[in-house]
């Protein structure tokens, strides 16, 4: 009884605070989605460099995700934010200066990056599991582990296929998580 009692109040607080800051969420998605959308075009029709549009894509996402941590200080859910942040800006900041020798670590950096991201998705999925529309988050998780995993395999790569589209592919996939998430707990 118990425990039916504190997952029902673990379900509401959360549940809440979606709703709360449902806008800021949809905004971080929208971020996301965007982020996506440069990371896989602009290599394609440019000469900017996949790996520097990449890192400068994935340090965009991660301070508009500090940035709502910020606003989420009274709940919850600010770790979460600020750690799925935090990754992605830290690896985004490594991935654009390159700060080691060679394609095949700074393609192993960029793997890293997407894996410790998929990680922390899938807990926060875990962590807000009562939330309706959670599993997209856990899915989000999914696809940044899969594109760490394509990243290590070293794919043939071309002008049109780099590694910032396998990058964007799954950051497009966490931007409709929090779009979608939002959208939910609003009407909630």
């Amino acid at each position: 009884m118990i425990s039916t009692n504190l997952s029902d109040e673990a379900r509401r607080f959360a549940v809440d605070s979606f709703r709360s800051h449902w806008l800021l969420f949809a905004l971080v998605g929208g971020v996301f989605v965007i982020g996506a959308a440069v990371a896989i075009f602009v290599p394609a029709l440019s000469s900017i460099a996949p790996n520097e549009v990449l890192g400068l894509v994935l340090l965009l996402v991660g301070l508009a995700q500090i940035v709502q941590s910020g606003k989420m200080q009274q709940t919850v859910l600010f770790a979460w934010c600020l750690a799925l942040g935090g990754v992605a800006a830290i690896g985004g900041v490594l991935v654009y200066i390159e700060p080691f020798p060679g394609i095949v670590i700074k393609t192993l950096v960029m793997a890293l990056v997407f894996a410790l991201h998929g990680l922390t998705q899938i807990a926060f999925a875990a962590k807000v599991r009562r939330l309706p529309g959670w599993y997209w988050f856990a899915l989000a998780g999914v696809a940044a582990m899969l594109a760490a995993a394509l990243l290590v395999m070293k794919l043939p790569y071309s002008r049109s296929f780099t590694p910032a589209t396998v990058g964007g592919v799954s950051l497009g996939v966490t931007g409709w998580a929090y779009f979608t998430v939002a959208l939910v707990a609003r009407r909630t």
